[in-house]
């Protein structure tokens, strides 16, 4: 027989599994494009689908006739690489399985794919360096005739919760079934055609793994999409605590800004109205990050307002607080910086609760005092205390009261803004207006960062210049 009419046969042999082949190939691979596209999606589903797919394609385009005379491999080295194609196929395709219907009763969709990868690691090596390969096969057998069994029962036991996925996948389960039998009746001669008909029982299989993967990324993109939606509702919430306008108090020059790392925040600060040329300043920051943080600072702003009449004390002013989260903050804590700026005497009172201290800034003496920090941070002990400070107040001073989000900023080598030079920072801008002073700070941390908009911590600060005016 020539070449040609040998190549004829071998398509004629291949009519069925060949298309097939290039087709899950394609399906796999286009799989695989979408899974890498949509990754922040968080299942990982659709990337198993799409490894289980171009597997099995692979291993049945490399053991068809056609491809084989095309490339003329070695035999035994050809046979290799297919044997271990076949070792490989079971993994991702148990890791979907225990996606959509879970790990099974007792763990055992989890313990099938746990033997599979057990049997890989021994069995592939083995294929690659022995002369003889297909010596573990029978063990492989057998653990083809667990893993069907497994599945069935986890499949079809009574008492299952039965939702779209799972229907889907008994089904395509049954149809690869008896697509299986029918290759095994054929492989006996009891069937009248001569074709391997198993490639299609898999293509349809692979078509309802196929939608059950596709439907459960979109579902997890519309979730994703809600809930980007429900946080930028919050966001705009949260926006609307924090003060929309600086309060205009005679002889102070006020200046704030707020950058959350995420869509909500649990940085908060707000101003404690006075009579008089007096004020109120009250900055604090929610540990962690997200909704349970977010919550807490929407919580403060309702705490702040009723310790208005009392903004004369800020050790008054936290104490009270504290006893209003104590106990309701489970596994968070809240630290803050409150100050009383009372210019008509020319005096600044703070206290604190577990708070980066302020810094002030002397015009007279042109240098910059931390602002001792305090007591422990509120929400942990039910009465705990919160000593109070006070020292005499200028024109030309300024004050810089923050969150630990500034001096805890990360440059791209891993260093910290640090404390250092926040100082320098507010020592060089002081004899400008509270506005200048924090576009420099935002922008130097920006700098230092190598960010312009977003950050990995809550960036919070105000800044409070005393102006001849008092």
């Amino acid at each position: 027989m020539d070449e040609a009419a040998i190549f004829r046969a071998a398509l004629r042999h291949d009519a069925l599994s060949a298309p097939i082949g290039f087709l899950l190939l394609g399906l796999g691979l286009a799989a695989g494009a979408l899974a890498l596209a949509r990754r922040k999606g968080g299942d990982p589903a659709l990337t198993y689908f799409s490894l289980f797919t171009s597997l099995y394609a692979l291993r049945l385009l490399a053991d068809s006739q056609t491809v084989q005379l095309l490339y003329s491999p070695p035999e035994l080295i050809w046979r290799k690489l297919i044997d271990s194609l076949t070792f490989v196929l079971p993994i991702p395709g148990f890791l979907f399985f225990e996606r959509v219907i879970g790990r099974g009763w007792r763990s055992s969709i989890r313990w099938v794919w746990h033997l599979y990868v057990a049997l890989a690691l021994v069995a592939v090596p083995w294929e690659i360096v022995s002369s003889a390969p297909a010596v573990l096969f029978g063990i492989y057998r057998v653990l083809v005739l667990v893993a069907i069994t497994v599945t069935l029962a986890n499949l079809f036991a009574p008492g299952q919760p039965m939702d779209q996925d799972r229907w889907l996948l008994r089904i395509s389960f049954l149809a690869l079934g008896v697509f299986v039998i029918l290759e095994n009746l054929r492989a006996l001669g009891l069937t009248p055609w001569r074709d391997n008909a198993e490639p299609v029982g898999f293509l349809i299989f692979n078509c309802g793994l196929g939608v059950i993967a596709a439907r459960r990324i979109f579902d997890t993109q519309e979730r994703l999409a809600s809930i980007r939606q429900e946080l930028e509702t919050a966001r705009r919430i949260q926006q609307s605590i924090l003060p929309e306008e600086m309060p205009r108090v005679a002889g102070l020059d006020l200046a704030a800004r707020y950058v959350s790392a995420t869509e909500v925040a649990g940085d908060f600060y707000d101003f404690l109205p006075c009579e008089g040329p007096r004020a109120g300043l009250l900055i604090a920051d929610v540990s962690g990050h997200g909704v349970p943080a977010a919550l807490v600072a929407s919580m403060l702003k309702v705490a702040t307002a009723a310790e208005i009449p009392h903004a004369a004390s800020p050790a008054r002013v936290l104490s009270e607080m504290n006893q209003i989260f104590h106990g309701k903050l489970r596994n968070q804590f809240i630290t803050a910086f409150c100050v009383h700026l009372d210019l008509e005497a020319g005096r600044i009172t703070w206290s604190g609760a577990g708070h980066p201290p302020a810094l002030l800034w002397r015009g007279s003496e042109g240098k910059v005092e931390e602002l001792a920090p305090g007591g422990p941070v509120m929400g942990r002990l039910r009465r705990a205390p919160y000593p109070e400070a006070s020292l005499p107040l200028e024109p030309g001073d300024r004050l810089l009261l923050f969150t630990d989000g500034i001096p805890e900023a990360l440059s791209p080598a891993g260093e910290p803004f640090g404390d250092e030079r926040l100082q320098a920072l507010l020592a060089a801008h002081a004899p400008q207006s509270a506005e200048r002073i924090a576009e420099a700070l935002l922008a130097r941390v920006a700098e230092w960062t190598g960010r312009s908009a977003s950050f990995d911590d809550d960036l919070t600060f105000v800044v409070a210049g005393i102006t001849a005016g008092s």
